[in-house]
């Protein structure tokens, strides 16, 4: 068990980033986006919530943020952002759920690894 347990906000954080992530995943399969789009971003998705699970396990097992897999969670969004902005004729719908997907991953992934950097951990940071 942890010694001290993380803020509730710093974990709500962590799992916002796992379910956006989740979400990056399915939005072009859902939505029909073209195949290119579809494999990079669901591929993409997948192994974004490899780190994402990771980040809230860590912070549960330790109560602190776990600063690489944050960070490589922050990129993940990051790429969510950018990534229908590289393909063409990706649609409205893939292009507005993976970029909204990415921005939840960013900056709730974000918040954590600035969390991690301070060492915030409980409410009274």
């Amino acid at each position: 068990m942890s010694e001290t347990a993380p803020s509730r906000f710093l974990l709500v954080s962590a799992v916002v980033c796992v379910l956006a992530c989740a979400a990056a995943a399915v939005v072009p399969l859902a939505t029909g986006a073209p195949r290119a789009f579809a494999g990079s971003v669901t591929s993409s998705g997948l192994l974004g919530l490899v780190f994402t699970v990771r980040s809230v396990q860590l912070l549960r097992a330790t109560g602190r943020p776990s600063l690489p897999a944050a960070v490589l969670t922050t990129i993940f969004g990051g790429w969510f952002m950018i990534a229908p902005l590289l393909y063409s004729d990706t649609g409205f719908l893939p292009t507005a759920g993976v970029q909204l997907a990415g921005t939840f991953v960013s900056t709730f992934g974000l918040y954590v690894v600035v969390a991690g950097f301070t060492g915030e951990t409980d409410g009274a940071s």
